[in-house]
């Protein structure tokens, strides 16, 4: 529909002398197409008449039908916009565009010829001259793009150019190859394409050839090193669905095992600076499109239908996780969003990021601190918010495990007064944000979301506002995590500090933990999850951090161990060798929900809880750290601070490691 002409789209006031003046009169150029597309319009006329009759001239009456045709049409054209569109881009809707043309012209002029007894025109003229007039307009336009159709073939290769192997699918190919064409000094020579569709080995896009699908990865890396092709690159096209990552997995994996950089396009709806050294904007995989799995997607119907239309409080907002969270939020439509932050560059940030994408949602931001109950229930008593998400925490192990008093206050006390508060302003739902190493945990910090865990829980049993918790691992590129300090000691060139070779570590990235949080969300009220359970969040498989450095080296287009050294530096106080998602005494159930498992833990007595919060707040806030710590133990199954460090090394359950190309590292991995 877009395509059709339309009265409202002529320029100048829709006036006849305004779309001439605007689409034809302002070049030479379309002043010539204008005068031969009329032409050729009553031309088309007079040689189907000639093929019908089989005698040439023809008659004085049927001239002038013709150069009415001419007339008729030098009124059509414009209108129909066939001189709105770049000659230099014309393309087959073009084409479309002008076939449709021509068959609105000679039905008119048939129908004319039907209704006028004198016109004595025969009605096949009009089918020739169609079939005429199709590829006498199409001609001019195609001269106009020959330095371009001429251009079939990419430059042969020299020797500053990066042989690279291209994956994705053809559409997505043809657009990469074409920028190469028209770019002066490509960076890369395509030696070949892995396609998407099976049965398409042998067919070339721009003479590139096409090697085999992604179920030919095996047959196309034998291919590639019987003919002695050295790699440079791997360039992916477009971003990969889940079934294409399992295809491609082992290939990839050998691609890492050679060392040779796996590189992603931007899509073409990513807003980008533009780039100036001729690499059409690549950037290199991040490590989350490394990991052995795919990041999962949910039904966003789902999520509006939870947030769309409501007023919606998130605490720590200015965070890696709550500023995700409002941003996702915002996309939804709320009816208002209330920030609450108590960093005061986090909040600035935060504020001043929706205020430029999402300026229609109202917004109140406030910085305050959760630990702060009369402050927050001011806030709360004056916005009334329906959904609270808590992600207001220190989160940071070593850091809490020097400073127990002020993870008790942030982790315990503050989300004791976000679900009291919750609750006594009638808010139809609190989701607390809780963490693996609340699970078994050896640390305060996993100790204090541990309790947060129970007191939301039982708070959930007693009815009324539901308090949700949703539980999840390690999440990439988050504020203090792994993968910014790596990132800054390659900057530096190394060494990167790797606790211990043997450690795990669940993964997943900020989107997905956040989009994973609101689904759950959703869900467990939609489908009335029972009272007192934990959702946690499907996080596939440990990960190995010694392999994370490794890749991230890679990826860096350096060799680890010889460009970058790796650093074993010893396990720090509170940390384990691995985390679990579940604890030992939980039931662990499906719910329905992809992405999402329940744990159902025994919890604790809403009086005792009480009770232990408030001895906790006294000790915390009088700096009796020895006090806190032995009453979180207390409360805390497992939790033994002050016994022997357990010998988690033979607990250790490191990630599988297949024999697939996939899972290849070197084997200084083990020693590293």
């Amino acid at each position: 529909m877009s395509d059709m002409p339309s009265i409202a789209r002529i320029p100048n006031h829709g006036t006849l002398l305004g779309a001439l003046g605007q689409t034809i009169w302002r070049s030479s150029g379309r002043r010539a197409l204008f005068v031969y597309d009329m032409t050729a319009c009553g031309g088309s006329l007079i040689v189907a008449d000639a093929l019908c009759s089989g005698s040439f001239p023809p008659s004085d009456s049927f001239l002038q039908f013709a150069a009415a045709a001419a007339v008729i049409a030098a009124i059509l054209l414009p209108l129909w916009g066939a001189y709105r569109t770049s000659l230099r881009h014309a393309s087959l809707s073009e084409a479309l565009r002008l076939s449709a043309l021509a068959a609105v012209l000679h039905l008119s002029l048939g129908l004319m010829a039907a209704l006028l007894p004198f016109s004595g025109v025969d009605l096949r003229v009009f089918v020739v001259a169609f079939l005429v007039l199709v590829p006498l307009l199409a001609a001019p336009r195609l001269y106009y793009r020959r330095h371009d159709l001429r251009m079939g073939r990419l430059a042969p290769a020299n020797a500053e150019q990066e042989p690279v192997l291209l994956i994705g699918n053809g559409t997505a190919c043809d657009l990469f190859l074409r920028s190469l064409r028209h770019a002066e000094e490509p960076a890369f020579h395509p030696i070949g394409i892995l396609d998407d569709v099976s049965g398409s080995r042998g067919m070339l896009i721009h003479s590139i050839p096409i090697l085999g699908s992604y179920q030919d990865c095996d047959a196309v890396r034998d291919e590639l090193l019987a003919r002695g092709v050295l790699l440079k690159r791997i360039i992916l096209t477009e971003p990969l669905t889940r079934q294409a990552t399992e295809a491609l997995s082992a290939f990839l994996g050998w691609a890492r095992f050679e060392g040779i950089p796996v590189s992603q396009l931007p899509p073409l709806t990513a807003l980008r600076p533009l780039v100036e050294d001729g690499r059409h904007g690549l950037t290199d995989l991040n490590v989350a499109e490394l990991l052995e799995r795919q990041e999962a997607r949910v039904d966003y119907e789902v999520i509006r239908r939870l947030v769309g239309g409501r007023r919606v409080l998130v605490t720590g907002a200015g965070g890696s996780i709550g500023s995700e969270l409002t941003r996702q939020i915002a996309s939804l439509g709320p009816r208002e969003l209330v920030l609450i932050e108590n960093c005061e560059l986090n909040h600035y940030e935060i504020d001043m990021d929706l205020a430029k994408y999402f300026p229609h949602v109202v917004r109140q931001s406030y910085i305050c601190c959760i630990r702060d109950a009369d402050r927050l229930r001011e806030i709360f008593y004056r916005h009334r918010p329906e959904l609270v998400f808590n992600a207001a925490a220190l989160k940071h192990v070593p850091i809490v495990e020097a400073n127990p008093c002020e993870g008790v206050l942030t982790n315990v006390i503050g989300a004791r007064n976000v679900a009291d508060i919750s609750l006594e302003t009638g808010a139809m739902a609190m989701i607390q944000i809780s963490t693996d190493k609340a699970v078994n945990t050896s640390n305060v910090m996993g100790a204090t979301k541990r309790v947060a865990e129970f007191y939301c829980q039982a708070l959930d049993r007693r009815g009324g506002t539901r308090f949700m918790t949703v539980r999840f691992g390690n999440v990439l590129g988050s504020s203090g995590s792994l993968i910014p300090l790596f990132q800054r000691q390659i900057a530096q060139g190394g060494p990167l500090t790797v606790t211990d070779p043997r450690m795990t570590r669940f993964f997943m990235t900020i989107r997905e933990a956040v989009e994973l949080t609101l689904l759950a969300s959703a869900s467990g009220l939609e489908r009335a999850l029972a009272h007192g359970q934990i959702m946690v969040l499907d996080m596939g498989e440990p990960i190995r951090i010694i392999n994370i450095a490794h890749r991230m080296i890679r990826m860096a287009g350096l060799t680890p161990g010889r460009d970058i050294a790796i650093k074993t530096v010893g396990i720090r106080p509170g940390e384990k060798l691995y985390e679990e998602l579940f604890d030992a005494t939980e039931k662990r159930e499906t719910c329905g929900i992809e992405g999402v498992h329940v744990a159902t833990p025994d919890g604790k007595p809403l009086p005792q809880l009480r009770e232990v919060i408030a001895a906790l707040e006294r000790a915390a806030r009088r700096g009796q750290r020895h006090l806190v710590v032995a009453t979180l133990a207390e409360i805390v199954p497992g939790y033994d601070p002050f016994g022997p460090a357990p010998d988690e090394a033979t607990k250790v359950q490191p990630a599988k490691r297949p024999d697939s190309p996939a899972h290849y590292e070197p084997k200084t991995m083990e020693t590293a």
